[in-house]
């Protein structure tokens, strides 16, 4: 299909060394009825002159410059604004689509009975770029995805997803005062009407480096987005101590893998006293006794043994 259905929509920010690598993957897509949107967040660098090189061989691609705004909220809703087409699917400027990516997202959008379906994601190649050591994240389905998202964050990356247009419009649009954890945000407003489904193959690259967003703009702004996130939607947790107590537990992984043993061991304990119940979580609190490099070494086997389906 060449008709253009899908919007695809890549923020960026000082990427020009990177971005290339991003827009091959998405002209080198079987499925070939897209509009390509780069939305550049103010860049100093040969952004521009990049993508224009990209232009003059593919007309499909529009290029928008904005004043930058710190974060990716703004650029998605800028190419949001702009775009024109039924599907929007969203890819970071680091990441790396897999030729067959659009293709089965639409595929399985278009074969649907359900008419509640407004949300098609995938499993995901990690690449660390590191030490090149690579594995597959799984994508867990679950029956009740929004109890599922309160609890914590199983949605790899925006650059897994394909959403219709129509629901962005209906749940609202990204947060803009958040810089940190917004998909994350957006996940949970759309679970909240929308049923998920999910491509059960990786369909494209997660590359892990030093220029992660999650790794340049620091620990406690983090913490004060994800906290903000939690005000949001605390009315939720306040009416389930059980979902309360495993949200808690995540965050005191998340904690305890960052460094931050003290307030980790705090969120397991909290965990505990209000689900007595939450094996999971006295089981964190004693491996977090042996520190966050042994902890980070665990959370890598079970990784491993989940994507050999064996955990």
């Amino acid at each position: 299909m060449k008709t253009p259905i899908v919007s695809v929509i890549i923020p960026t920010y000082n990427r020009a060394h990177l971005l290339p690598r991003a827009i091959k993957s998405v002209l080198s897509q079987t499925f070939q009825g897209f509009e390509l949107i780069v939305v550049d967040d103010g860049s100093t660098d040969n952004t521009k002159e990049t993508v224009e090189n990209f232009q003059r061989r593919d007309k499909r691609i529009k290029y928008i410059w904005q004043e930058n705004s710190g974060g990716t909220s703004k650029p998605r809703n800028l190419g949001i604004d702009v775009s024109r087409k039924k599907y929007l699917a969203f890819l970071d400027d680091d990441d790396e689509w897999l030729p067959k990516k659009l293709e089965k997202q639409i595929k399985l959008f278009e074969k649907t009975n359900d008419p509640k379906l407004g949300f098609v994601g995938c499993d995901a190649f990690i690449v660390n770029e590191k030490n090149n050591k690579e594995y597959v994240y799984k994508t867990p389905k679950y029956k009740n995805v929004f109890q599922k998202l309160l609890e914590s964050d199983f949605i790899c990356s925006t650059s897994s997803i394909m959403v219709k247009k129509e629901i962005i419009k209906d749940v609202g649009m990204f947060d803009e005062n958040l810089r940190t954890g917004v998909d994350y945000d957006m996940w949970i407003r759309i679970a909240q009407k929308y049923d998920f489904d999910f491509v059960p193959e990786p369909l494209f690259k997660y590359y892990i480096h030093k220029s992660n967003i999650t790794n340049t703009i620091g620990f406690e702004r983090q913490d004060e987005n994800l906290v903000y996130i939690f005000e949001k939607y605390r009315k939720y947790y306040e009416a389930d101590s059980k979902l309360y107590s495993i949200k808690l537990r995540h965050d005191g992984s998340r904690y305890i893998l960052t460094g931050k043993l003290r307030k980790g061991r705090k969120a397991f304990i909290k965990s505990i006293k209000l689900n007595s119940l939450n094996i999971k979580s006295y089981l964190d609190l004693i491996l977090s006794l042996f520190g966050s490099r042994f902890y980070y070494k665990l959370s890598l086997i079970k990784s491993k043994l989940k994507e050999l389906k064996v955990f």
